[in-house]
């Protein structure tokens, strides 16, 4: 970042295991740093950041100004060993396994499911601008939008200030991050405003080329790829491109 002002920004690495630390090194790497958020990675020990335990980061978070991005992480062993963890004699199955519950399938799951605990538990209405990015596409959100919502919006009527669908357009933003498909953007964009959604490639574990070669091609207006190309970050980020 120092060696190329104006190219390159960056997030902050958290201690999350102690969130009073958190916050302060939060604030610390955005206000001395210039860091423009933070990234978690999955689970936090065995808990998501809906617990109260983590309301003095997201509070920070808030106040700052600065969004989280949620990226996945392997699970618990408690949970691997019962969702992700098979048997097949004569086969060492580690590596399988291992891919089975990240890339593969639940590292997807894993953040739709920890995004849904942040909304139904309150976390948007007592901090209601705090912002959010999740990657792949909205880790399978379009797929499941109308599900969720329709299935979810009576229990949770009484218990949240919002219909449960507006939180994914007020609190959230999306990546394109290694999902290069036209059908899957496009679903998204049926859900979700072109306002909200930001390319990104997951270089250096996808690759770099062949996600800007797909976005050059990918049929939409001008006005809203710009948007997703760089307008977008520009403006949750508070930076210049």
């Amino acid at each position: 970042m120092a060696t190329h002002p104006g190219r390159y920004q960056a997030y902050a690495t958290l201690p999350l295991q102690n969130p009073e630390a958190s916050a302060d090194e939060l604030e610390r790497a955005v206000r001395e740093d210039g860091f423009v958020g933070a990234m978690t990675n999955g689970f936090i020990g065995n808990k998501f950041l809906d617990h109260p335990d983590f309301e003095p980061i997201l509070a920070r978070a808030e106040a700052l100004d600065v969004p989280i991005y949620l990226h996945p992480g392997f699970p618990p062993e408690d949970v691997f060993n019962i969702y992700y963890n098979t048997v097949r004699p004569g086969y060492d199955q580690l590596f399988q396994n291992y891919i089975f519950s990240g890339s593969g399938y639940g590292w997807h799951q894993e953040v739709l499911t920890q995004c849904l605990r942040l909304i139904i538990t309150g976390v948007f209405d007592k901090f209601p601008k705090l912002q959010m990015i999740i990657g792949h596409m909205g880790e399978g959100l379009p797929f499941y939008y109308e599900r969720i919502v329709g299935d979810m919006s009576e229990s949770t009527e009484d218990s949240l200030n919002k219909p449960i669908g507006q939180y994914f357009s007020d609190n959230f933003w999306y990546t394109t991050s290694a999902f290069f498909q036209d059908e899957l953007l496009h679903l998204l964009l049926r859900y979700i405003s072109v306002d909200r959604v930001m390319f990104g490639t997951d270089y250096p574990f996808a690759d770099m080329k062949q996600g800007t070669d797909w976005f050059r091609a990918v049929d939409l207006p001008r006005e809203a790829k710009e948007k997703i190309a760089f307008r977008n970050a520009e403006k949750l980020f508070g930076i210049k491109v």
